[in-house]
This record gives structure tokens, C-alpha cells and sequence, in this order.
């Protein structure tokens, strides 16, 4: 019977060291520590089986991520899937920069039956209004509504399944919708006479000429409609901000601070997209750890 060493030992040339440990503790349920504190653990023919099969996935590039069937965000455990992008740390800043704008209290509205929305579309795992929401829920932040849309109906069962496993799952209203198109989603925008609206967007951005030079792991494996994006990657913010267009002019005294996160050379041109859209907005632009530009805050 071999032991978590023997395992060791014979791949750990073969793939990275540290995705060969989480595989082990996934599979014998334990956590990491348990790996490396137990070298001579004995490990079952049915864990030796289950271990090569997984091993022999990750050989062959697929996503530890999809292989263990989840992935941290905002120090928050996410369900996760080959119907669902992985999500990436930089986009938790899309979630800071919410949080700092609601810290501010530019979105309290004091009675008035007003609402304050929050939208995160092309929501995918819902790792982003979920983690909104978690971290609010033990807030003081009053007549916040959150929201999330995709297109994928399959998309939208890991969400609602993520929101249950959080504890928000009463808390988020899911609508399979293309963007911002659903009906009943706008009647509720209106219905709710919603004063601030918030949109979160982490759509598809990767152009032909950065989506075709991906690592295999990425092309092969990911969903390509959750990643490409025709019109030099801008195709769905294009659509987004019409349809965002739209919605003004239905509900002119609306407040719409829209978030949408880009790849850093796009910054010229989406700002250019923004200002054909609207000529009166206000843009900036937000760098992430890498002090790369990634997120476009447009205040309309």
C-alpha cells in the first residue's frame, strides 16, 4: 500500500508540487497540513486510484481548480465548474472598490421607500455579488438590493448553489438574462423606484489577439464565451453601455456607477466607447496588485 510519500516521490517532477499536495488532501479529505505532518500515511486503492486519475487531469493541464471543484475568492470557498470562469484574485477588486464606495455612504438613501441596487452581470460563479453580500450582511447598509445575471442557465446553478452554501442565497436575486436585456428584471429596477444603481461587470474582455496565445489550461479547458469578446474584446461593454443608455432614458433620475473590469491596454479605447455613450460621464481608472489598470469606474 503506498503512502502520501511514495505519491510524492514519483510525480512530483511531473506536476507542480504544491497542486499535487491540495490533490492528495482533496481526495483523502484532509487538509494540507495533514499531508505534509504525514508522509507515511497509508493511502487506500481507492484513494490510489481516485489520486492517478486526478493527477493524470492536471498532466494533462486542466485547472486545479476544476479538478478539486472550487476556488478562493475573498477568502470565501466557491463551487466551480468547466460552466463557470475561474475566478481570479484581481477581480476582487472590483468588490473593494464597492465596498469603499458603500463605506462612504454615497449609496444610503435615508427613507423615502427609495431603493439602492446592485447588479453583477455575467455573475458566473457568483463569487462577486456573493462576496458583496456576505460581507455586508452584518452591515448597517439599509435598502440594498443585490442582483445577479447571466446568460448560462448552467452558470447560474453553481451561483445559486455558492449563495446557498454562503448563507446570501435570500438575499440575491438571480435572473437568467442576456446582460441587462431580462424584462422582469427591468420592472423591478423601475417597480422598486431603485434611486442608486451599482453594476458590476467582469465580462468577457480578451480580444483575438491575446485570447489565441493563452496557456492551454486557459483555451482548452474554459469556457471560451466567459473569456473572448469580438471588437477588439469591447464587444459585450459595447452592448452593456446601450443597454445601461436605455435604462437612463427610461429612468431619467437614476444614478448609474457602473464598474467594468478590462485588460490594461484597453483603457484608451473603452474610454473613448464611454464617452460616445455618454458624453457627461465621469471615468477613472483603477490598477490592481500589479499596478496593471484593470478596473473602469464610470459614474453616469
Amino acid at each position: 500500500m503506498k503512502t502520501i510519500k511514495d505519491f510524492c516521490i514519483n510525480y512530483y517532477k511531473k506536476i507542480d508540487f504544491l497542486d499535487l499536495e491540495l490533490i492528495i488532501a482533496s481526495v483523502l479529505k484532509k487538509p494540507r497540513e495533514f499531508v505534509l505532518a504525514h508522509p507515511d500515511y497509508k493511502i487506500s486503492a481507492t484513494h490510489n486510484s481516485r489520486l492517478k486519475t486526478l493527477i493524470k487531469r492536471r498532466r494533462r493541464h486542466e485547472p486545479l481548480a476544476y479538478i478539486l471543484g472550487r476556488k478562493e475568492f475573498y477568502s470565501l470557498d466557491f463551487k466551480v465548474n468547466k460552466n463557470v470562469l475561474i475566478p481570479r484574485p484581481e477581480t476582487e477588486l472590483l468588490v473593494d472598490l464597492v465596498l469603499k464606495e458603500l463605506k462612504k455612504n454615497k449609496l444610503q438613501v435615508a427613507g423615502y421607500g427609495l431603493q439602492n441596487i446592485i447588479i453583477d452581470v455575467g455573475t458566473g460563479s457568483g463569487n462577486i455579488i456573493i462576496s458583496l453580500a456576505y460581507n455586508m450582511k452584518h452591515g448597517t447598509y439599509n435598502n440594498i438590493n443585490f442582483y445577479g445575471t447571466d446568460i448560462s442557465q448552467k452558470a447560474l446553478l453553481v451561483a445559486k448553489y455558492n449563495a446557498k452554501k454562503h448563507k446570501v442565497d435570500k438575499h440575491i436575486y438571480f435572473f437568467k438574462s442576456d446582460l441587462l436585456k431580462n424584462k422582469k428584471l427591468i420592472n423591478n429596477l423601475t417597480m422598486q423606484q431603485c434611486n442608486n444603481l451599482i453594476v458590476l461587470a467582469n465580462l468577457p474582455y480578451l480580444s483575438k489577439e491575446i485570447y489565441s496565445p493563452a496557456l492551454k489550461s486557459v483555451r482548452k479547458y474554459e469556457p471560451k464565451s466567459a473569456l473572448f469578446s469580438p471588437q477588439n474584446g469591447l464587444g459585450y461593454y459595447a452592448k452593456l453601455l446601450k443597454q445601461l443608455n436605455k435604462l437612463k432614458n427610461e429612468c431619467s433620475m437614476l444614478h448609474v456607477t457602473c464598474f467594468m473590469e478590462i485588460s490594461h491596454e484597453q483603457k484608451l479605447k473603452i474610454s473613448k466607447l464611454i464617452k460616445s455613450c455618454f458624453p457627461a460621464s465621469k471615468i477613472k481608472f483603477h490598477k490592481d496588485l500589479a499596478s496593471k489598470w484593470r478596473v473602469c469606474e464610470v459614474i453616469i
